[in-house]
């Protein structure tokens, strides 16, 4: 029988499902103000929002995923409208992929995900002697 998953290990994972089934259009960050949210590159045309609700009588969060469209009224040739067609079915597979969990962290497992995401960047950011040489 597979182990259960730490709440902290299921947002990793979804993080990570971010990136990969985004092809990179969308990462999951740190914010200035002590939170988490999810970044889309400039061209992506679907942005992926990540809420996090307190649970009234718990010490827990409900965190919740949803996609927005982001170019509204753009005018599109062909190709543009194979991208988004393209990134619609990426986003839906994603979507459906985050809904089948429950997230229900604590603050603790919160703040600890949002350390992790700032450490990885941090080195991302600032490359180690080894990484020079």
């Amino acid at each position: 029988m597979a182990e259960a998953l730490t709440e902290l290990e299921k947002l990793q994972k979804a993080a990570k499902l971010i990136e990969e089934m985004s092809q990179g259009r969308l990462q999951v960050c740190p914010s200035v103000v002590g939170q988490v949210y999810i970044r889309p590159q400039n061209e992506a045309y679907l942005g992926l929002a990540m809420r996090i609700d307190s649970i009234p009588g718990q010490p827990h969060y409900r965190v919740t995923f949803s996609a927005q469209l982001r170019r509204m009224g753009a005018d599109m040739a062909s190709e543009g409208l194979r991208t988004l067609l393209s990134e619609v079915g990426q986003t839906y597979a994603l979507l459906t992929a985050l809904e089948s969990r429950n997230y229900t962290p604590t603050t603790e497992d919160l703040t600890a995900f949002r350390e992790d995401l700032l450490a990885e960047q941090e080195a991302k950011s600032f490359p180690t002697l080894n990484q020079m040489i």
